[in-house]
């Protein structure tokens, strides 16, 4: 795995400062009270998302060799450009020569990019696929509001952050006996379109192609919470049940993350252990799809997820989209 975090660290305070600098809507300390987030980090003015992919992945590129890598599968919210795939960007900037692709599933594209990869390689098409997620959100954040309900839409966006993972997944060569039982287990997913417009950036399509206004993120984070916990919370148990599992079967609870509150929400809603699932957010704020590789990252940096360790990813999205997937590490 790889992660690249940009340069530029943003507190609380001078995200304040910018939204409030023509008139006072923003309350001083309002963004941790409601978020519990310190800090995220946003892209420099020239680094692109898939600079950001390609920087958490070169590591990779460098020690397995391009030509190792059969296959790249680009998974994030953010892109370069509608036309061509920001994978190809990516490719390019890796010196690779396999074929590509784009995922994209809001905050659940890096884990349908996994059940994409495990699909591939179970079906014997491809043995070393790389995913890349470059998430460079700082881009449609705004900072000129209007008025209060112009601030509720666009409150979720002040706790955005920038940052870029990578993950090579690969075919289990058994090799010896400390792999044997390792890789995916039990996937499941889940989506419910009829929530689709609870959480959006409406620009760059065909809907709103030349409003340049609908190019940041506006959401009912509120109502979109609501719906995600009471899904989620039936679909986990369904899980658990399909997989002859339980909460307090898994080592690591990998999840993705919008405010330090809903991490103990979902703890309670969904009796995960609360001090199983990683925490990223207070430091890097909400990375979007990068955020569950991140945590993923941030756990094998400090040595606390080591082989055999059984893992749950709980993916949770705008869309809505909801997936679990069961790993032995």
């Amino acid at each position: 795995m790889g992660a690249y975090i940009p340069a530029r660290k943003v507190d609380n305070a001078e995200i304040e400062d910018r939204v409030n600098h023509r008139k006072k809507l923003l309350p001083e300390g309002a963004l941790m009270r409601l978020f519990g987030c310190e800090t995220r980090y946003y892209a420099a003015a020239q680094e692109q998302t898939s600079d950001l992919a390609a920087q958490a992945a070169m590591p990779i590129v460098e020690k397995y060799g391009s030509s190792n890598i059969d296959f790249l599968i680009f998974a994030s919210a953010s892109s370069d450009l509608l036309e061509p795939a920001t994978a190809n960007i990516v490719q390019q900037k890796l010196g690779l020569r396999c074929p590509v692709m784009d995922v994209k599933n809001a905050c659940n594209s890096f884990v349908s990019g996994l059940q994409t990869a495990d699909a591939m390689i179970q079906a014997g098409f491809y043995e070393q696929i790389l995913i890349v997620t470059g998430e460079r959100l700082s881009s449609v954040i705004n900072f000129e509001i209007q008025d209060a309900a112009h601030l509720r839409r666009s409150l979720a966006a002040f706790s955005l952050g920038d940052a870029g993972t990578a993950v090579l997944v690969v075919k289990n060569p058994k090799i010896s006996e400390k792999n044997v039982g390792s890789g995916i287990k039990k996937q499941r997913f889940m989506s419910l379109g009829e929530h689709w417009d609870l959480c959006t950036v409406k620009g760059g399509g065909s809907m709103f192609s030349h409003d340049i206004s609908k190019n940041f993120f506006e959401g009912q984070t509120k109502e979109l919470g609501l719906v995600i916990h009471r899904e989620a919370a039936r679909f986990v148990q369904v899980f658990f049940a399909e997989h002859n599992t339980a909460p307090h079967y898994y080592d690591h609870i990998f999840t993705h993350q919008v405010a330090e509150s809903a991490l103990d929400l979902i703890s309670q809603e969904m009796a995960l252990p609360l001090d199983r699932i990683s925490r990223t957010f207070r430091e890097y704020g909400n990375t979007a799809a990068a955020s569950i590789p991140l945590s993923i990252h941030k756990s094998l940096k400090n040595n606390t997820l080591n082989r055999g360790d059984k893992v749950l990813i709980l993916g949770l999205a705008a869309g809505v989209s909801i997936s679990a997937q069961s790993l032995i590490w």
